[in-house]
């Protein structure tokens, strides 16, 4: 009876221990299914693809200029304002939607003219480049006026960002003369930003690799501006 007993409690004993064992794995498949439903996902978080443009993009004493980007079907995308520095330059904010994800090419051109999108705004001429030089901040023979950095669009579409030309003015004037040459945007027949399909490789000729022409802003000669008032003698003395 005794050798049957001590076998009997060393099967239950081994069934014990299986069964311990059972239950330890079990317990750790739950929570590791867990962990893995409560571990962030290693995908972005998106912003919603119809996301709200921002309401204001400079103070109003800054806005010297502004203009509304549009798509090649006529929808309103976006908004640039601008404001003209003291001397020569030009500060540019530019907020943007619906854009593919990646690099963008921006340009400034000729003409303030984006009526023909479904021509690929052709209208708004070639780039600002009066001084006749090659295209491309990375080229030894540029750049032109009109060349401008890339600009990213995340993956919901969307491009915010502040950009500086030094190369230009809105206004004539003495200061921006004596930088840059007497060259100033806001002529007759105004000037447009050009935004391309593709990222601007800076050397390549006519237009970095940028292909296509997606968004256009027109800042015609005609469009309403405030021109920066010189302070006057009783702010010079206070």
């Amino acid at each position: 009876m005794r050798v049957v007993q001590k076998e009997t409690l060393k099967t239950g004993r081994l069934w014990l221990r299986a069964a311990s064992a059972v239950l330890l794995i079990a317990s750790a498949a739950a929570c590791g299914k867990k962990d893995a439903s409560d571990a962030p996902s290693q995908k972005p978080r998106l912003s919603a693809p119809s996301a709200d443009l921002l309401d204001t993009l400079a103070p109003a004493d800054q806005a010297h200029a502004a203009a509304t980007f549009v798509s090649p079907d006529g929808a309103e995308i976006g908004r640039v304002v601008l404001t003209n520095t003291p001397g020569a330059g030009v500060l540019m904010r530019i907020d943007l939607k619906m854009l593919e994800e990646g690099w963008h090419g921006v340009h400034l051109h000729e003409v303030g003219d984006c009526s023909d999108g479904a021509a690929g705004f052709m209208a708004a001429g070639g780039h600002v480049n009066p001084d006749e030089r090659a295209h491309g901040l990375l080229n030894p023979y540029g750049p032109e006026r009109g060349n401008m950095p890339n600009i990213y669009a995340g993956p919901d579409g969307r491009a915010t960002v502040e950009v500086f030309n030094d190369m230009i003015a809105l206004f004539p004037s003495e200061e921006a003369a004596a930088e840059s040459g007497p060259f100033a945007l806001l002529d007759d027949d105004g000037f447009a930003i050009i935004v391309h399909a593709n990222a601007d490789d800076h050397t390549t000729q006519p237009v970095g690799g940028s292909g296509a022409r997606i968004a256009c802003a027109a800042a015609p000669g005609s469009a309403t501006v405030s021109t920066p008032m010189p302070p006057s003698e009783e702010d010079s003395a206070g």
